[in-house]
């Protein structure tokens, strides 16, 4: 276990450097000047140069990526230059938002796709299983966006049933908080839940070949038993590894769906930080999601363990 941890933290570190290096280069690459933006185009020559001595931008980007992981170490995760906004305060507010619409998001898929794809693959080939597939592959091929506006206009303006006055924390109360999050986190699963339910059906299908599910068949057990305990579990090896996956990448689907839903996210501060060029917010942003993905892998890997005991002898 302990070489299991001390591998994790080495893969975080280098999928870090990795990133952050690659982003700050990319950045570098941006037409435009950020002391520039900074100062709105008044500024003279002389106090560009300042502003570009102070952000190290005379440098190679190499050295003030360097700089900006010596400032990350030390606790300085940098402030805006355009607002004064340090990096904590920014994150502090948007970061539970992004955390509870990624939640709810995959809370509504998987619980969704686990029962469809269990049925699908038990019935496999028959109505039911050619309506669920169809539904899944049309819900996929619809771009986040457009489902956005249609679950907008029909639910919110026309039916007014959901709020679109911005979000909404829970303290305000469970109502009000979930008539602003409802929409988004459907809008969000609608992408996720067509890939687990295939997944889930294929490796159903697999599993129900099995001779211990045969057995179970064989002793009388209710289908729901069978499903539930006996094939449940050993096909969900797939599923959960690209929950994992999916689970981080939502974030590329949760900029648009923040920016729809005016929520004031993670995703919107990191639209906002490369429009400003707000290099070293940004930089810190990516380093924080690369974090969370690695861990939400290493989190699966162990979850391997509670779903095959198998995986707990090795």
């Amino acid at each position: 276990m302990l070489r299991f941890f001390a591998t994790r933290l080495a893969q975080l570190v280098l999928v870090v450097l990795a990133v952050t290096l690659l982003c700050y280069w990319m950045l570098n690459l941006l037409p435009g000047n950020p002391c520039v933006a900074a100062f709105g185009g008044a500024a003279t020559e002389e106090q560009i140069a300042e502003c570009e001595r102070d952000r190290n931008l005379d440098d190679p980007v190499i050295v003030q990526w360097a700089k900006w992981g010596g400032d990350v170490l030390s606790g300085d995760f940098g402030k805006s230059y355009l607002t004064g906004r340090s990096f904590g305060e920014a994150i502090t507010t948007a970061l539970p938002r992004s955390l509870l619409l990624l939640a709810y998001s995959q809370i509504l898929a998987l619980g969704a796709a686990i029962p469809l794809g269990l049925w699908s693959g038990y019935k496999q080939n028959s109505l039911g299983d050619k309506i669920i597939s169809g539904g899944a592959f049309g819900l996929l091929s619809i771009p986040v966006f457009v489902l956005g506006l249609v679950l907008i206009l029909v639910f919110a303006v026309r039916l007014d049933w959901f709020d679109l006055s911005g979000y909404q924390p829970i303290s305000e109360g469970l109502v009000a908080h979930f008539r602003v999050m409802f929409l988004p986190s459907v809008a969000l699963a609608a992408g996720l839940l067509p890939v687990y339910l295939r997944l889930l059906r294929t490796d159903v299908i697999g599993t129900l070949r099995e001779d211990f599910v045969g057995t179970a068949q064989a002793k009388g057990l209710p289908v729901r038993h069978v499903l539930l305990r006996h094939v449940l579990r050993p096909s969900s090896f797939t599923l959960m590894t690209i929950f994992g996956i999916q689970a981080a990448q939502a974030v590329n689907g949760a900029i648009v769906v923040e920016f729809m839903f005016d929520l004031d996210g993670v995703g919107s501060l990191l639209v906002a930080w490369v429009a400003a060029r707000e290099f070293l917010l940004v930089q810190t942003l990516v380093a924080v999601i690369a974090v969370v993905f690695v861990t939400v892998t290493t989190i699966v890997d162990l979850l391997y363990a509670v779903l095959d005991p198998r995986v707990r002898r090795r």
